[in-house]
């Protein structure tokens, strides 16, 4: 009997030479690649995806969205949080991410949205919902609707709805946003040919760049708050934050093995992607200090942990308004302010343009006041200053009268220490004092 020239999997008795030896994938016994190309084939054979725009709906869109491409953002688990509610206008089960040893995937929930919510929080997520019950009906409402029926108007209404009741404008772009995301790639990738896009029609607008500046003052109240954390590991991860420009999640998900303290260099997944960041000396410096463990993590705090700590640190330090985030943008003016350009910044920042690392890029109101003064100090101004004005505190109406009055009747002007002030007496005659 003739034997099979594949076992297992593999070739059987293929003569490769060693310099030449590839490896060889045994597809039957990867559950998760077949599982893809059986996936690939079914949609081959059933394009568009999701039976197209006027069959799904948009739940279930933006749910395929999350398995390919919210998995892959900075913020996926934020987004999650917002097409979770769209999952439950529809009735579909929500989704959560889980993270194991830096592999992320996106499942069902066994429970409905809000089951998990600690005691303690219930009451506050009740009044949320309640003060924004028209945005969530909304978002329920649309989360069940075709995808076909979701027009421009319904979405501007959203949009509307959501800053009527208290939301901020960066919250209700970011709905739009990932609306509009989802429905580019499905016209691009899933086969949804002549699907238009409700989004395109709605300027989004763009939101408001946050500057923050500390005082010398303020920094130094900073540094004995955190001198005082209880947790050792806290210090050294804001100081991080401050000096490499990297975000909470990066610092957080940091391995020792992406770390090359000789060439200064750290590797962090950002946006579906590995950058590579440089390091200064400080950060080198700093990362000695820091002691390694078994896990293999250089920071081993919660997300959670990380949020009460810095609540507590900007508390004792009477900064109740600073933000972790915060720190990221106060890191990049210190260099922009050193003198890094658009260019080396984009490359600290780890971002793909120049225009992006210049909105970290902040020159403060005191940097332009003293390069003005500067200028005038050089270049002195020979036009005299206009007279202090001698009726302050008068209203503004009575004071254009009378210099009116003035001068028609060609009353002679008064010396500087004189102030006319008005007395009605008997013979209903001005008194000048």
């Amino acid at each position: 009997m003739k034997k099979n020239k594949f076992e297992d999997g593999h070739r059987r008795g293929a003569k490769t030479p060693a310099s030449r030896a590839a490896a060889v994938v045994n597809v039957s016994g990867s559950p998760d690649v077949a599982a893809l190309i059986a996936a690939a084939t079914v949609q081959r054979k059933a394009d568009p995806l999701l039976g197209g725009p006027a069959v799904a709906t948009l739940a279930q869109l933006l749910g395929h969205y999350a398995s390919q491409f919210t998995v892959l953002k900075f913020g996926w688990r934020a987004e999650l949080i917002r097409i979770n509610h769209y999952l439950e206008g529809a009735g579909l089960p929500p989704l959560e991410g889980v993270e194991v040893n830096g592999a992320r995937t996106i499942r069902a929930k066994a429970s409905a949205i809000g089951e998990h919510t600690p005691i303690g929080w219930r009451p506050h997520r009740q009044r949320r919902l309640q003060k924004r019950a028209t945005t969530y009906a909304l978002i329920r409402a649309l989360g069940s609707m075709p995808c076909n029926d979701i027009s421009t108007s319904l979405l501007r209404t959203l949009h509307t709805t959501m800053l009527a009741e208290g939301l901020s404008a960066s919250t209700a772009q970011k709905e739009l946003a990932l609306i509009r995301g989802a429905f580019n790639v499905a016209a691009r990738e899933w086969g949804w040919a002549g699907v238009v896009n409700p989004v395109v029609g709605i300027r989004l607008g763009k939101s408001r760049s946050r500057f923050v500046r500390l005082t010398e003052e303020e920094e130094g109240r900073l540094v004995d708050a955190l001198a005082d954390c209880d947790n050792p590991e806290f210090w050294p991860l804001v100081e991080l934050a401050l000096t490499s420009t990297m975000r909470r999640g990066s610092l957080l998900a940091l391995q020792w093995s992406n770390i090359d303290l000789q060439e200064r260099q750290v590797h962090v997944w950002a946006k579906g992607a590995e950058v590579t960041l440089p390091l200064s000396g400080r950060a080198v410096e700093l990362l000695r200090l820091v002691p390694r463990n078994e896990t293999g993590r250089v920071f081993t705090m919660t997300p959670n942990a990380v949020a009460l700590a810095w609540r507590r640190v900007r508390t004792r330090a009477g900064l109740p308004h600073l933000r972790f985030a915060d720190l990221r943008h106060l890191g990049a003016t210190f260099y922009a302010r050193a003198g890094l350009n658009a260019h080396q910044l984009r490359l600290v920042l780890g971002h793909r343009t120049t225009h992006m690392a210049e909105i970290y890029v902040n020159l403060a109101t005191n940097d332009v006041s003293e390069a003005l003064d500067r200028v005038e100090a050089a270049r002195p101004v020979s036009r005299p200053l206009p007279p202090r004005d001698v009726h302050a505190g008068l209203p503004g109406r009575s004071v254009i009268a009378e210099r009116r009055t003035a001068r028609l009747n060609g009353a002679p002007r008064l010396p500087a220490n004189v102030v006319r002030l008005r007395r009605k007496d008997k013979g209903n005659e001005t008194e000048e004092l």
